[in-house]
């Protein structure tokens, strides 16, 4: 273990990690209402653990140029805050190929977010203790009782790699990794769904007036540019508006969850485009509509389908649900059934890795619970 508390013993050190090609990375850090707080980095590619003051050390590209390069992996535990942290820190556009051991831990079993200590435990027979999990990361000197919890966090990294990968590979599933690991630790923004007049439940209630309003917010909400979107009035706020159909920025100001400034920018132009939309409306536009309802025996049927294809398929591939059928996943594949009224379709979803891996367990499981 070495304390790297100066750009000489950096470069020292960086030129060491560049004979490498795979880094067993960690970090601390202080997270606090200002936001979090890059402290210390735990780097070693298998040999000697470089402990990286990233307080002292201003200028951590350095280092970025052995752990950025392209051909490199990282590996992690549980290591979204760990890439989340180092990617702007050492001034690299994103980070190479990622092996997590807690992404492959439940790509061969049911657990999904398990402790570190746990898979020391569980595959080397170490019984450690998190002595200093609560310790103040931001004070300096460290003592070094610290610091060796801090180095212990990626010492035992190469043994685990190496049987999680021993593990995979009888499943099949090691080529998997780097890109699930991807999708986990350095995941893309879910693209932003329109709204619809179907995404308020009490649309309903709506006249004919107040309707044309929540048309046109609806029309209005969706051509905003993303950054817009979130300064303006969440969607859920909608309803409220067309309910009220406010006359000035006050009343526009008093909506639960409407932003006074917001208002005070916007509210000239938006009221004028709603009264607009009144004058504009025709009664051949308005539709009567219906309530939904709150639940259908259909719906609580195809809920508990939905999870026992979960559980049997997981069971039956040995990986974690949260992992492979996320509940976001779930909902999509259910939107797709309600729509089509075919359970085959919810395979439509799956995409990637879940497709391959995923995609004949689910047509199997359909043709064995047919009604």
């Amino acid at each position: 273990m070495e304390l790297i508390e100066n750009g000489s013993d950096l470069a020292d050190a960086t030129a060491d990690l560049k004979k490498g090609d795979s880094y067993y990375v960690d970090t601390e850090f202080e997270s606090s209402r200002n936001g979090t707080r890059l402290s210390l980095i735990q780097v070693s590619r298998g040999e000697e653990i470089y402990l990286v003051d990233a307080l002292k050390i201003r200028d951590l590209t350095p280092l970025g140029a052995a752990l950025g390069r392209p051909e490199v992996t990282w590996i992690t535990h549980a290591g979204l805050q760990d890439v989340d942290l180092l990617v702007p820190a050492l001034d690299i556009a994103e980070p190479p190929a990622l092996f997590d051991t807690q992404v492959a831990w439940a790509l061969q079993g049911p657990e999904p977010s398990v402790s570190l200590s746990y898979l020391k435990f569980q595959l080397l027979g170490l019984r450690t203790m998190k002595t200093h999990q609560a310790d103040d990361w931001i004070r300096r000197p460290l003592p070094e009782s610290q610091l060796q919890y801090a180095a212990e966090d990626v010492e035992h990294l190469p043994e685990i790699e190496k049987l999680l990968k021993e593990r995979l590979a009888k499943l099949d599933r090691e080529a998997l990794v780097p890109t699930i690991c991807r999708e986990q630790l350095w995941p893309k923004g879910e693209p932003v769904r329109p709204i619809s007049l179907d995404s308020f439940r009490n649309a309903w209630q709506l006249g004919e007036k107040n309707q044309a309003v929540l048309r046109f917010l609806v029309r209005w909400y969706n051509d905003l540019h993303e950054n817009e979107q979130r300064r303006a009035p969440s969607a859920k706020n909608l309803l409220a508006i067309a309910s009220r159909m406010p006359r000035n920025a006050a009343d526009l100001s008093r909506l639960k969850g409407i932003p006074r400034g917001w208002a005070a920018d916007n509210a000239g132009t938006l009221i004028r485009q709603m009264k607009e939309a009144v004058a504009n409306a025709h009664s051949d536009d308005f539709e009567p509509l219906t309530p939904p309802p709150y639940a259908t025996f259909e719906e609580i049927r195809l809920d508990a389908w939905l999870g026992s294809l979960r559980a049997e398929l997981c069971s039956q591939l040995q990986v974690a649900p949260e992992l492979a059928l996320p509940n976001r996943l779930v909902k999509e594949i259910k939107a797709v059934i309600e729509e089509t009224g075919e359970r085959q379709r919810g395979a439509d979803k799956l995409e990637g890795w879940r497709k391959q891996l995923l995609g004949a367990p689910y047509e199997a499981y359909c043709a064995s619970s047919e009604d």
